[in-house]
């Protein structure tokens, strides 16, 4: 899709979902002001933003000009048994301490859960998941200048790690957290991989697109790089071999991989050797026994095994649909961002049903990936791995950003299968 025609989808948009697309880009500039809340929770656009998305969620679902969904059944209905536990449990939480903190923290908790029907509603189509991957591309030319900024005249405000972890100064953009860098590097590379899969199949591969694809390659890995963040790595890593893998089904892709597998041989070893290694090597020593079980994770599993251990303590019903059915002191920092993992939040926030129904929900977007074109295999199969890889040691569904682009992937793959084909040349 050409800007031009970005221009023509996004003006063609009634105003219930036009006002999100405008969010989209310019979501990346609101982050920059987090640290107003330092003064007041009120002077924040994170936080204002944070509350005013799910009303204009709800006003756009009022609106007479709101796409109809498409109907999927088994997607929605694993979504939306997992959501309803959730919500029950937020209602809890609710019933049992209201505060400003804790209706931030409901919102927050719910937000993925409108985001995901919304764009159920808003994705028909092809050209609807197109414009709105593309929105978020522009989007990333924000981080991206930022990246730029600091590598030509040092960090905003870098992050010192200690020698444990590999020593060194990383970037953060001026954002809060290192996460806003990384969605963005990663989701610009997932993005543009899959443009250029696409141009290939429709054989319009012109050289302003692969001039295009190497840029956002480059500047992805060496934020990527800037950033010292090993599950960031994965998630990359993940996305290139997957691009690597179905460019192999074509012959120019393979011959140009072959050309420069050197150089990317060479460029691996030493990224590796001196940026990757130095973050993992505790992992080595707990591997090798020189360290703890607990200090596994850069220190997550101690967290871990602490509250597993009081999750352990509660009853049944509290293990199989969430700790807020406990009233246990613990359960505001048991289903927080504070567990370094959305597995284990998850799993306190709506139990183990819960986390069974969400990852039966990935398992079905999957699935939904055979049998579709090499583009949209890669991009669903990308989605659902940096899903997966980010959640072991991050809480990907609490970054909103991070949802921009997975959740319209998830809401395209939900559309019946008939549409999905209907769609695949176009």
């Amino acid at each position: 899709m050409t800007y031009r025609n970005w221009k023509i989808w996004m003006s063609k948009l009634p105003l219930s979902l036009k006002w999100f697309v405008v969010l989209i880009l310019l979501r990346p500039i609101i982050d920059l002001f987090y640290f107003l809340k330092e003064i007041s929770p009120l002077l924040s656009p994170l936080y204002v933003v944070g509350i005013l998305t799910p009303v204009f969620i709800g006003f756009s679902f009022l609106s007479s000009k709101f796409p109809k969904k498409i109907k999927s059944i088994i997607c929605d209905l694993n979504f939306g048994i997992w959501s309803l536990i959730v919500v029950f449990n937020l209602a809890l939480l609710l019933l049992i301490s209201i505060g400003f903190d804790v209706i931030g923290d409901v919102v927050r908790y719910s937000t993925p859960l409108m985001l995901y029907f919304f764009f159920r509603h808003f994705i028909q189509n092809k050209v609807d998941l197109i414009g709105v991957l593309q929105t978020f591309l522009y989007s990333a030319y924000i981080p991206a200048g930022l990246l730029i900024y600091e590598l030509l005249f040092g960090g905003i405000s870098p992050e010192y790690l200690s020698e444990g972890r590999g020593g060194g100064a990383r970037f953060q953009g001026g954002y809060a957290d290192i996460m806003n860098y990384a969605i963005y590097f990663t989701g610009a590379i997932l993005i543009q991989c899959y443009f250029f899969l696409r141009s290939a199949q429709l054989k319009a591969v012109t050289t302003k697109k692969r001039i295009t694809l190497i840029v956002v390659l480059l500047i992805g890995f060496v934020g990527l790089i800037s950033i010292k963040q090993t599950s960031s790595w994965a998630v990359a890593i993940l996305i290139l071999g997957l691009f690597i893998l179905f460019n192999l089904k074509s012959i120019k892709g393979f011959l140009i991989i072959l050309l420069f597998s050197p150089i990317f041989i060479v460029v691996g070893v030493q990224t590796f050797n001196d940026k990757i290694e130095p973050l993992i090597e505790k992992e080595y020593k707990v591997i090798s026994g020189e360290s703890r079980f607990e200090s596994a994770l850069n220190g997550r599993m101690s967290r871990w095994v602490k509250y597993f251990s009081i999750w352990s303590e509660m009853s049944v019903v509290s293990n199989l649909i969430g700790t807020p059915v406990s009233n246990d002191e613990n359960v505001p920092t048991m289903i927080s961002g504070g567990m370094h993992s959305d597995y284990v939040r998850i799993i306190f926030l709506s139990g183990i049903l819960g986390l069974l129904l969400y990852l039966s929900f990935l398992l079905i977007i999957f699935k939904k990936g055979f049998g579709l074109a090499i583009p949209e295999k890669f991009l669903i199969f990308s989605a659902v791995g940096s899903t997966i890889l980010y959640s072991v040691s991050a809480t990907p569904l609490l970054y909103v950003p991070f949802l921009y682009y997975i959740f319209p992937i998830f809401a395209y793959s939900a559309l019946p299968k008939s549409i999905l084909l209907l769609n695949a040349k176009k």
